[in-house]
C-alpha cells in the first residue's frame, strides 16, 4: 500500500509542472492577443478620401486679415463700481479698450454690444477676491480674462486688441 501511494505521488508531481506550463502559456497568449487588438484599435485609420467638400452651413465665415498699418480705436469703459467676492470689498474702476477698426467700436456700441460687455465685465470681477487682483500678475491675469471673453463673445472678429486698467480703486 505504501508503494502505491510513492507511485501515484511520483506520477502526479510530474503531471502538475506541465498543466501549470500549458496554463500559463495559454494565458499569456490570451493576454498577449487582446493586448494586440487593442493596439489595433488605437492606430488612426489611413483615409483614401480627399478632404471634406464645404458647404455654405460648414464653411466658417472669413475674418478680414488685419492691416498693420490700421489706427487701433479707442473705447473707454468708465464708472463701474462692483462689489467684490470679499464681505464689504468693492472696486471702481475705468477701462480703456484699444480695438482694432472702426467697426468693431461700432459693433462694441451698439445697445447690446457695451450692455453686454458691461454685463461680462462686472460678472467676472464679481466673482473675483481682492486677494486675486491687488497684485501686478493678478491685474494682468484679470485684463487677459476679460479681453479673451470679449472677443469670444463677439467671435469670429475678436475686437479687443488690449486693454487698460486707467483707473483702478478698490476699498
Amino acid at each position: 500500500m505504501a508503494d502505491e501511494e510513492k507511485e501515484e505521488k511520483k506520477s502526479s508531481g510530474g503531471l502538475l509542472p506541465i498543466i501549470n506550463t500549458v496554463l500559463l502559456i495559454l494565458v499569456l497568449g490570451v493576454g498577449g492577443f487582446i493586448a494586440w487588438t487593442q493596439m489595433q484599435n488605437n492606430q488612426p485609420t489611413v483615409s483614401t478620401d480627399t478632404a471634406p467638400t464645404e458647404t455654405p452651413e460648414t464653411k466658417l465665415p472669413e475674418v478680414p486679415v488685419e492691416d498693420p498699418n490700421a489706427v487701433p480705436v479707442e473705447m473707454e469703459i468708465d464708472g463701474l463700481t462692483i462689489n467684490l467676492a470679499d464681505d464689504n470689498r468693492f472696486l471702481r474702476t475705468k477701462i480703456l479698450l484699444i480695438l482694432r477698426t472702426e467697426e468693431d467700436k461700432t459693433r462694441l456700441n451698439s445697445t447690446i454690444g457695451l450692455a453686454s460687455v458691461k454685463d461680462m465685465i462686472i460678472t467676472i470681477i464679481s466673482g473675483k477676491k481682492f486677494e486675486d487682483i491687488k497684485t501686478p500678475a493678478g491685474k494682468v491675469g484679470l485684463k487677459e480674462e476679460l479681453v479673451f471673453r470679449i472677443n469670444k463673445e463677439f467671435s469670429p472678429y475678436k475686437p479687443v486688441k488690449k486693454m487698460f486698467f486707467t483707473d483702478f480703486v478698490s476699498q
